[in-house]
């Protein structure tokens, strides 16, 4: 092997957005070694997943010092969004509100990050760069901890560091990137654009690569609808809505999403099921006994875990290409402020958003509708691509005209997907793996 890259993967979603893609066998391909950095608690399943010739597991532990919790604190604090406006007031409890006066500026970011660089003492991973000798450090997810950490470590020794964006709402909501990499990899134009007024970012480092993941959209490899309608214990002669719940964990009290479950029984024709696909890292404790509806077949779905608990998961190749058959079957699309939003308009999906918090009616900084006030949702209800209804009103009013015309808003879904995905030509495996390329000078 020619040269030895090192690719975390410590948050859930990077097993399926980026090394399910098939960007590992172009590493092979080109004879580098790929050596994946894993939590230690799932390392068996990336071994069983990933793990043969020229692709090595490496699971590392992580505890997060009173250092690291300070600074995360601090990058929290310098950075002024609407996003993290809203949950300064709901999930931080107002806390960091005047530091974000002091830090939220240019010298308050060279202030954060002049204290990372030079706080940094611990080398948690010299055991792994001494036994490997990485060429390459590409961080799937540059704000998280245990990536700020190797890259620290990369950059303190003169190894070539990636960065990559994991989410469209990240530089919006985890503060600043307190380590910057020698490159940068972000999704599409809106997050590039965040990388360089919000996050100082030179345009230069930055490269748009879109999202691997969707590459397995493209193929159309589903099952026909009949197996897929068996699969789910469905009704052959009717039409599949589909319903994304929040979760318990982004609204106390949740019954919202069983409320909403609710009006779409009342709502969808006869000829329609629903089925509620629950999250797969979270509970929805109203609908988690699968309850009965009157009106229309109510089916439940969740992506399976290989994991005793639910909140520590990861989604293999297998559930992941069930989602997209899940999508791709569907007429209709209920959906709360989830990054599903994306995966239906990249499936051109008639989309509906719910912002009212069922039958119930809650202060702002309690509801459901406060999300929608996120920078990252902001260009996606300003699309056109998808109806936020407001109301039980303008809820029933949207389901119906879908209904009775799936067509509507099509072009403005696909402009939708396009912004926010980047690409849609199914090649965003072989951008990447050229980008890594091209910043390495292979």
């Amino acid at each position: 092997m020619k040269k030895t890259i090192f690719i975390t993967s410590c948050h859930p979603l990077i097993s399926r957005n980026i090394l399910s893609s098939g960007v590992l066998d172009l590493f092979i391909k080109n004879e580098i070694k790929v050596v994946i950095i894993a939590p230690k608690n799932k390392e068996s399943f990336f071994k069983e997943s990933f793990e043969k010739e020229g692709i090595i597991v490496e699971g590392v532990e992580f505890k997060n010092t009173k250092r690291e919790n300070i600074l995360k604190y601090l990058s929290l604090t310098a950075l002024n969004t609407k996003t993290l406006y809203i949950k300064r007031k709901t999930e931080m409890k107002g806390s960091g509100m005047y530091l974000t006066y002091l830090l939220s500026n240019k010298i308050g970011h060279k202030l954060v990050r002049f204290l990372e660089k030079v706080s940094y003492k611990n080398r948690k991973f010299d055991k792994l760069f001494y036994e490997y000798k990485p060429d390459c450090i590409f961080s799937t997810d540059i704000q998280s901890e245990v990536d700020v950490a190797i890259l620290n470590e990369g950059n303190s020794s003169g190894i070539h560091t990636i960065g990559m964006v994991r989410s469209w709402d990240n530089l919006t909501s985890k503060g600043i990137i307190r380590t910057i990499p020698d490159r940068l990899f972000v999704w599409n134009n809106i997050i590039k654009d965040e990388a360089k007024d919000l996050q100082g970012i030179g345009e230069s480092i930055i490269s748009i690569v879109g999202i691997p993941h969707y590459d397995d959209y493209k193929k159309n490899v589903f099952v026909n609808r009949k197996e897929f309608i068996e699969k789910i214990g469905g009704d052959q002669n009717k039409k599949l809505a589909l319903f994304i719940p929040l979760g318990d964990r982004y609204l106390r009290n949740n019954t919202v999403d069983r409320d909403i479950v609710d009006i779409l029984d009342k709502t969808l024709t006869k000829d329609y099921q629903l089925l509620v696909r629950l999250p797969p890292g979270d509970y929805v404790r109203e609908l988690e006994n699968g309850p009965k509806f009157p009106n229309i077949k109510v089916l439940y779905d969740r992506a399976k875990t290989k994991f005793d608990n639910i909140k520590i998961t990861e989604i293999d190749k297998d559930d992941d290409i069930h989602l997209a058959e899940t999508l791709f079957w569907s007429e209709l699309v209920v959906s709360s402020p989830s990054t599903l939003v994306l995966d239906s308009a990249y499936m051109n999906k008639p989309l509906i958003l719910f912002g009212f918090d069922g039958y119930e009616k809650r202060e702002y900084f309690d509801s459901i509708r406060r999300y929608y006030d996120y920078n990252n949702f902001i260009p996606v209800i300003e699309s056109g691509g998808v109806k936020l209804a407001e109301s039980i009103e303008y809820f029933k009013k949207h389901v119906d005209e879908y209904i009775k015309d799936p067509s509507l808003d099509k072009e403005n879904r696909r402009k939708l997907a396009e912004m926010e995905t980047g690409f849609l030509d199914g090649k965003n495996t072989e951008r990447l793996f050229n980008a890594i390329l091209d910043s390495l000078k292979i």
